[in-house]
């Protein structure tokens, strides 16, 4: 009896997703690099969040044109590139967990483009909204790659596993989501005014910064 051959995902497909991811957070750092470089004052990198340097005024009510219209190219290139590695997963099914991968991307893709809309707009409910889901949202896409990563390895037993491959994936993972717990917690607490420390802008940067780094390790079998 004719049996069809079980189908491997296209490793082209993999590598395009991969370089998508690389490309968008290399983007989405020369973004706030320039955006900082063209803020009309000195941009408080550990008290300040990101979010104002895409607003219309400054953190002290100066004019934040071209700052703002950095961030909002910037941000909306980055939603873009994501939001084609989430149709990049739809169509191609065999991927593994395209399901949740997708639907992450997409969920990236909008967060994009709600950072894009200044924090000062009337639409600020929005900003924040779009802040929230893209910083959750990578988070969770990043630890989704290193736990499924994980548990494939595992799940093989693979004679060709590096361990140490094994326990970098794990400390990359524990890293994202602690990171992630601490700022939301922050966050939190600031919200609620009992924060001990204005230590949200900090942790904000840590979570994206450690985001792409770990991004960065993924192999291109696990995209």
């Amino acid at each position: 009896m004719f049996r069809m051959r079980a189908y491997d995902p296209p490793k082209r497909v993999q590598i395009a997703i991969k370089n998508l991811f690389i490309i968008m957070a290399y983007f989405l750092i020369v973004t706030l690099f320039l955006a900082i470089a063209y803020y009309p004052e000195k941009y408080q990198f550990f008290d300040e969040h990101i979010s104002n340097l895409g607003g219309f005024s400054s953190n002290l009510g100066a004019v934040n044109s071209n700052s703002m219209l950095i961030m909002m190219i910037g941000f909306g290139v980055c939603g873009l590139l994501v939001l084609v590695v989430g149709v990049l997963y739809f169509v191609n099914r065999d991927l593994h967990l395209w399901l949740p991968k997708g639907i992450l991307s997409v969920a990236l893709a909008i967060g994009a483009a709600g950072v894009a809309i200044p924090l000062d707009h009337s639409l600020r409910i929005l900003h924040l909204a779009g802040a929230g889901i893209f910083i959750g949202g990578f988070a969770a896409f990043n630890a989704l790659l290193q736990i499924s990563s994980l548990i494939k390895k595992r799940k093989d037993k693979a004679d060709d596993v590096n361990k140490l491959d094994t326990i970098w994936d794990i400390i990359l993972s524990a890293i994202v989501i602690i990171i992630l717990l601490g700022y939301f917690t922050v966050f939190a607490l600031d919200w609620l005014g009992v924060g001990p420390l204005n230590l949200g802008p900090l942790f904000q940067k840590a979570v994206v910064f450690a985001e792409i780094l770990a991004l960065y390790f993924i192999d291109n079998q696990d995209i």
